[in-house]
């Protein structure tokens, strides 16, 4: 991809916006040509401007947020009623190794890990 490519802020405000007041990365099965319809964007478009706007790829762009919307879920103690696994689908994540590698790979810690710092 060429990225000397340049994105508008309105761009980015746009994919913020949508991520903040949607949630799209609640759905399990989102991928980009998804997202990018939703958005009225190509695919190309839309890849660039998290490429670039993001600075992270599709697959991490979206499994941040799910990371992150798990770790709020922790905070609120959700984990009294739910399972860490139970949370990480309600989270968008659709396996326990892909969301395992990802927590791993994102936050340097495990998910219980995480859950045990909370906690002390």
């Amino acid at each position: 991809p060429d990225n000397s490519k340049e994105v508008s802020e309105e761009e980015v405000d746009l994919v913020k916006n949508y991520r903040e007041n949607k949630k799209p990365y609640l759905n399990p099965d989102l991928n980009l040509s998804d997202l990018a319809e939703a958005l009225q964007m190509t695919r190309a478009q839309l890849s660039q401007v998290i490429n670039i706007g993001f600075k992270k790829n599709f697959n991490d762009f979206v499994n941040s947020f799910r990371v992150n919307a798990f770790k709020e879920k922790l905070n609120e103690g959700k984990h009294k009623q739910l399972s860490l696994l139970g949370i990480a689908y309600d989270c968008g994540f659709n396996s326990k190794a892909t969301f395992n590698r990802v927590f791993k790979k994102l936050t340097n810690t495990s998910p219980t890990e995480f859950l045990n710092s909370l906690s002390s």
